[in-house]
């Protein structure tokens, strides 16, 4: 289902919620874009003098106002909502209350340029993919993608600067340091790799202790820097495989 109407007054505006969206709520996603003022009290009191924003009320009771820029709201309502629909000295007056904390919004429309009311259907699950969890997974279970004989003995090893993602030996039974990161390398990784090696060198026997940095793509500027602090780097892909069994990389995202 998808209704829409085009720069309406507000009575149409009001006609039109009432008809496709008021009687089944829970049903029916409305979008509102116009020119509105937004008045909120609740934890804090605002006040959104007049704009041209985009309204949402989701099917849960979700209302979102947006901005034409920023990802965030400036303002919401959770899910959970209850909404109301008049018209007040020729404008269409939107209130929602929520009780649990107690909160209330009303957004004024002195002019709107559409009304959309639609039915959505979305049962998929959100799953997240290619996060620095993903590449560190990989290396306990295949430890040769860094090198032959390196073994893992340790995942999130607490040293005085930080949290090292892994600590383990290579096959000469050096200690090494292993920092992983989902995106490019840069320089502040390398620092931070750079405290953990010291970190760790405070605490054993060995004087030599390996430290590499794991990233899908290493610049040459952070390759020549931890060179100079006689650190390594290898360029590790992670090959992630989501429901619906197509297979991506890191490069993908």
């Amino acid at each position: 289902m998808l209704k829409t109407i085009l720069n309406p007054t507000s009575k149409d505006s009001l006609t039109f919620i009432e008809k496709h969206h008021k009687s089944k709520a829970e049903k029916t996603m409305l979008l509102l874009i116009g020119d509105c003022m937004v008045d909120y009290r609740g934890r804090a009191r605002s006040i959104l003098d007049w704009g041209e924003r985009i309204v949402m009320i989701k099917q849960d009771g979700n209302v979102l106002v947006h901005q034409p820029e920023m990802r965030e709201p400036v303002n919401w309502q959770p899910s959970g909502t209850t909404t109301e629909f008049q018209v007040e000295n020729n404008s269409l007056v939107i209130r929602s209350r929520h009780s649990h904390p107690p909160e209330k919004m009303k957004i004024t429309f002195r002019n709107l340029k559409m009304i959309v009311a639609t039915s959505l259907h979305d049962k998929a699950e959100f799953v997240i993919a290619g996060m620095e969890t993903d590449v560190v997974n990989q290396i306990i279970s295949e430890p040769d993608t860094i090198e032959e004989g390196l073994r893992i003995s340790k995942r999130e090893k607490q040293v005085k600067s930080g949290m090292i993602d892994l600590f383990g030996y290579d096959k000469e039974h050096t200690p090494t340091v292993i920092e992983v990161k989902r995106s490019v390398a840069n320089i502040s990784a390398v620092h931070q790799l750079r405290m953990y090696v010291t970190d760790i060198k405070k605490d054993v026997d060995e004087a030599n202790v390996r430290g590499i940095l794991c990233a899908p793509h290493v610049p040459d500027m952070v390759k020549n820097l931890l060179s100079d602090y006689d650190l390594e780097w290898r360029e590790v892909e992670r090959k992630i495989v989501l429901p619906d069994d197509f297979q991506k990389t890191l490069k993908d995202f």
